[in-house]
């Protein structure tokens, strides 16, 4: 299992957060731990070959390019960063709560 799912079960667990929640609203409501350019850059430096596995995979599978599924808005390297580590979650929540839903 990736850094990142394991990341998402942790915080379930500590009830941070609910992984159905992220997977079906997204991370630009408030995540724990992912709400401010501080964190989402740190998440992103702590786990940059997994989130690239999650946007390249996502990207693949909607025909598109990994900058197009990106916020549109990407003006820094903190935005850009802060949009890579969101989707790369959201992704990994949807396969968790999927996952769930298949049992």
């Amino acid at each position: 299992m990736g850094k990142i799912k394991d990341w998402l079960i942790d915080g379930e667990r500590k009830e941070s957060f609910l992984i159905k929640d992220i997977a079906v609203h997204g991370c630009s409501g408030g995540v724990a731990g992912l709400t401010y350019y501080n964190e989402t850059t740190s998440f992103y430096d702590a786990h940059e070959e997994d989130i690239w596995k999650y946007v390249r995979e996502s990207a693949e599978a909607a025909g598109e390019s990994v900058f197009f599924l990106l916020n549109k808005n990407i003006d820094t390297p903190s935005s850009f960063k802060n949009s890579m580590a969101w989707l790369a979650v959201e992704c990994a929540a949807q396969e968790l709560d999927a996952a769930k839903d298949m049992n």
